[in-house]
């Protein structure tokens, strides 16, 4: 298993389950890291993805009821596994820490094998299941019409938005896809931010490749939203330029007949779809709409979002 299939934290306050822990999952290959805290915990999380965490779920440092919730909650995190040590024999643990956002659980005293096929499951249904993009780590195609169908189907309102950025495949020529690649990355963090500064803790970011985005959330967050992510990627993209194509405003490049061409510098554009005044009943309405918008967006130049104000 190569290493961004199996990186797995361990989160426990008892030294020695650690290292059992450990040596078993280091006996079968994987990438380990171990922490005896929560709060250590949290700053590890944010400095690095997890395909799996294995947590207490109460100890003395670590409420593992708290430690689901930050996972859910966080759009960089949320797509990793959990599974919860418990130490009891009472169902209502278990059932608290399945509805707390725990993926399953596992019982003291160990059982060597059962703990090992428990992780194997996991690993196998995160890959499986959340098709996530290998850069990003969002989910991808399969999740986010899976999204999709399940808003459709609660028929309650909601907003897609479709973001996109212009002029990327010029800076790739001209800054080569190292650099592309962190722009895409830090495009996916701009999302992010204002996603969780403006939207609802239920929503959804994907990636859906290359440089296109998809989030969801209700109608009257999406514009905040989208303002937000136009405003903060505007004012960080120059970061990612040199200082001539600063001071110009714009890169010089060669089309494929060897003619000079100014290329305007990065800037993003994003269609905004709901359900407030048109009704969908499949997802390919939704996305026929939010590509028009998108290339409407584009054709207007610059930064800036659109929203469909049309009736059906």
């Amino acid at each position: 298993m190569s290493t961004s299939e199996g990186d797995i934290l361990i989160i426990t306050s008892e030294q020695e389950t650690s290292d059992y822990l450990s040596a078993l999952l280091i006996g079968e290959g994987y990438q380990i890291e171990t922490t005896n805290s929560q709060r250590q915990a949290f700053e590890i999380l944010g400095k690095k993805p997890f395909n799996l965490v294995v947590s207490d779920f109460v100890s003395a440092n670590v409420s593992g009821i708290e430690l689901c919730k930050h996972i859910r909650g966080n759009f960089n995190l949320r797509h990793m596994n959990i599974i919860l040590i418990v130490d009891t024999k009472d169902p209502m643990d278990k059932i608290k820490g399945i509805y707390a956002g725990a993926d399953d659980y596992v019982e003291k005293p160990f059982e060597p094998g059962e703990f090992l096929a428990r992780v194997k499951a996991s690993l196998v249904r995160i890959t499986r299941d959340l098709d996530a993009n290998p850069l990003t780590k969002l989910p991808g195609n399969i999740s986010l019409l899976k999204e999709l169908e399940a808003r459709i189907k609660s028929e309650s309102l909601f907003a897609v938005g479709y973001l996109d950025l212009n002029k990327f495949k010029e800076f790739n020529d001209v800054y080569g896809f190292q650099m592309g690649d962190k722009v895409i990355c830090h495009t996916s963090q701009v999302t992010i931010k204002n996603l969780e500064k403006f939207g609802n803790s239920g929503d959804f970011l994907g990636h859906i490749g290359g440089d296109d985005f998809i989030f969801i959330t209700a109608p009257e967050k999406a514009e905040d939203i989208s303002r937000g992510i136009v405003d903060d990627f505007d004012k960080s993209i120059l970061s990612f330029y040199n200082e001539d194509d600063k001071q110009r405003g714009y890169t010089i490049t060669k089309n494929r007949t060897g003619e000079i061409s100014e290329v305007p510098l990065l800037s993003v554009s994003i269609g905004i779809v709901t359900n407030e005044i048109r009704q969908f009943s499949h997802v390919g309405e939704i996305g026929q709409i939010a590509a028009e918008l998108k290339k409407f967006a584009k054709a207007i130049g610059g930064s800036v979002y659109v929203k469909d104000r049309r009736k059906a």
